[in-house]
């Protein structure tokens, strides 16, 4: 009997070089909007870019409580949390270091720069209310900066349709987990609206295992209210605004029996568009502002304390020239000054950075799509760079499609980095080099492709962390050289009017430069989604996750073993106002660690019931 590890790749393959028994279907994937890959909106298939879209019926399909929970059926990406529901959860793109991946949520940037690399920790960000995640590989500096050169994870929440839409959502599960969410959202006229409030509890596993395991459970809870609303005052201009706050306390085994940690975030937008020449000059001027407070305790002591703020102000102008030929061309300039600030108990730190970027972007005949940009960053406290993009989608038949792209990256040091306890003010810049290459097949008239990527990225300078045996000390530093090489599979399969199926592969080799593989990063990982519809008001759905091994650190020889997740769950409409959703998470109860020591979650059942 073929051991279970093995399963997800095999359903992968049988269902890809099945597809041509597809039922006919009306062509929607090649219909998924992007706005990540090159800053305007347009479809998946005019980018080269290598992109994954998480639309709004997979995310409800999946019944995901977390973003992170669907982060990890996406090729390339890894995914590591260290415990349960609500402790530190970082992602990795295709080899690169967590801090190296921009997050956007509403086109707010939220990395968090008070973290010791300036990542943005997904324990926190739940799954309610989001429309669409894109996710963006490689490196995308060029459009996106600092922060973004190993990729992008762009999420876009939903916005108020015409009319009232209330609706609300109750769930209860193991480890006195409950979770409440309500919506208030529509549109009039030309104003739309979308106000959310959630609260999540759980009294949650023990995070730790082994020797120094603490057996009482680490709790979590977690609240968080949205708005994002916006009218349009005349047929040229329009204003919107986002505003987002959480509030988030975890539990976590440490030295003390009593330790937890608070994390309040807050994020707002103030976006003003004006569309100009009959649609054919749209520029846009916006104010973003980001800050996040995190604190520890042991009992009732406060141990440490950090805050950053970012404020970021950008310009962005898109000029689309008359079609000649069938050739259209556009050309985008946009203007950034963003200022960061980083504080602790005992030191405050600032950075000023302005930059400038063109970007171009031609079709013709709607067969081959190029896209360009070219940025220059300057900030106060280390060297200008410049950095660059490149993409080409070509159809080369009526179903095939090849694309590619190449582009450079760079990331700064952050503050903790340079001055905290490992800190090292020597350090310089990370760089990024990366291309891909990859070809689609698009099944006629079906709501269906299949994606064979080969992707390359070096990176210089990265920095790590390594003893200094005159000191005694651990300290960061740059490494000379580090690579990411592979290749994902990626499938999207409308079986029949009833079944839909998404499946992925992905095989990637990493150097560190010393010859050892970069920690957490996977050579095998696969998964597999499929979601059937009994009847118009029953539906199912099972997913199956492989991760293979991985080293665990740089400080240890630790090398954690494979394993197969599987997830299933239901969704019954009762009626048309009422849902009733059940799941199991980890059904076949599955013993895994995703980083070494630390606990995940047993089977665990969840039911739920929504109202709209």
């Amino acid at each position: 009997m073929p051991r279970l590890y093995y399963t997800p790749i095999a359903l992968a393959l049988t269902t890809l070089f099945s597809v041509p028994s597809i039922a006919a279907e009306t062509q929607n994937t090649q219909d998924d909007i992007i706005i990540s890959a090159s800053r305007v909106e347009t479809k998946r298939i005019e980018s080269g870019s290598s992109i994954t879209v998480l639309d709004q019926q997979y995310i409800k399909d999946n019944q995901a409580r977390t973003v992170a929970e669907l982060l990890r059926d996406v090729p390339g990406v890894s995914v590591a949390s260290n415990g349960g529901l609500g402790q530190t959860t970082s992602v990795f793109i295709r080899g690169a270091n967590s801090g190296e991946t921009l997050v956007i949520i509403d086109g707010i940037e939220v990395n968090d720069l008070s973290t010791p690399g300036g990542s943005y920790d997904f324990a926190y960000l739940m799954a309610d209310d989001i429309e669409r995640i894109e996710v963006l590989k490689g490196s995308q500096s060029a459009l996106w900066g600092s922060d973004a050169m190993g990729g992008v994870i762009n999420i876009i929440t939903k916005k108020g349709k015409a009319g009232f839409h209330p609706t609300a959502s109750v769930e209860t599960g193991a480890h006195n987990y409950h979770k409440e969410n309500i919506n208030l959202s529509g549109a009039q006229g030309n104003s739309h609206y979308s106000l959310s409030a959630s609260n999540l509890q759980t009294d949650g596993i023990s995070a730790k295992n082994g020797e120094f395991d603490d057996p009482d459970d680490d709790g979590y809870k977690n609240q968080n209210i949205s708005l994002k609303a916006g009218h349009q005052f005349t047929d040229i201009f329009t204003v919107d605004t986002v505003l987002r706050y959480s509030d988030a306390e975890t539990e976590y085994d440490s030295f003390s029996s009593d330790a937890n940690s608070t994390n309040q975030q807050r994020q707002a937008k103030l976006n003003t568009n004006f569309n100009l020449l009959d649609n054919q000059w749209k520029s846009h001027l916006s104010v973003a502002f980001s800050d996040s407070e995190r604190e520890a305790f042991s009992g009732n002591t406060s141990e440490s304390q950090y805050e950053w703020q970012k404020i970021k102000t950008e310009l962005q102008s898109d000029y689309y020239f008359d079609t000649v030929n069938e050739y259209t061309q556009r050309v985008t300039f946009f203007a950034e000054h963003e200022n960061d600030k980083y504080e602790t108990t005992s030191a405050e730190y600032k950075m000023d950075t302005s930059s400038v970027v063109l970007g171009y972007g031609a079709d013709w005949q709607k067969i081959v799509f190029v896209n360009a940009a070219i940025r220059g960053d300057f900030n106060n406290k280390f060297d200008d760079t410049s950095t660059y993009h490149i993409d080409v989608s070509a159809w080369v038949s009526d179903g095939t499609r090849l694309h590619a792209s190449h582009g450079t990256g760079v990331k700064n040091p952050t503050f903790y980095q340079l001055y905290g306890y490992y800190g090292n003010t020597s350090l310089v810049s990370e760089e990024s080099l990366s291309w891909d290459a990859g070809v689609e097949y698009n099944f006629a008239d079906s709501d269906a492709y299949i994606d064979l990527t080969y992707f390359d990225s070096r990176y210089s300078d990265m920095i790590d962390t390594n003893y200094d045996s005159s000191t005694g000390v651990y300290a960061y530093y740059n490494i000379d050289e580090a690579t990411s090489r592979g290749v994902e599979l990626t499938g999207k399969v409308k079986v029949t009017n009833k079944l839909r199926v998404n499946t992925g592969y992905t095989y990637m080799e990493t150097d560190n430069g010393e010859g050892d593989e970069l920690v957490r990063r996977p050579k095998h990982s696969a998964s597999i989604n499929a979601n059937y519809k009994y009847t118009s008001n029953l539906s199912a759905n099972i997913g199956a996750r492989y991760i293979g091994e991985r080293d665990n650190s740089d400080y240890d020889d630790v090398r954690l073993d494979n394993y197969t997740v599987v997830n299933i769950g239901a969704a019954y409409q009762v009626q048309k106002h009422i849902t009733l959703s059940a799941r199991i998470e980890n059904a076949l109860d599955k013993d895994y660690e995703e980083v070494s020591g630390y606990n995940t979650d047993p089977l665990t059942a969840y039911i739920g019931i929504s109202f709209k």
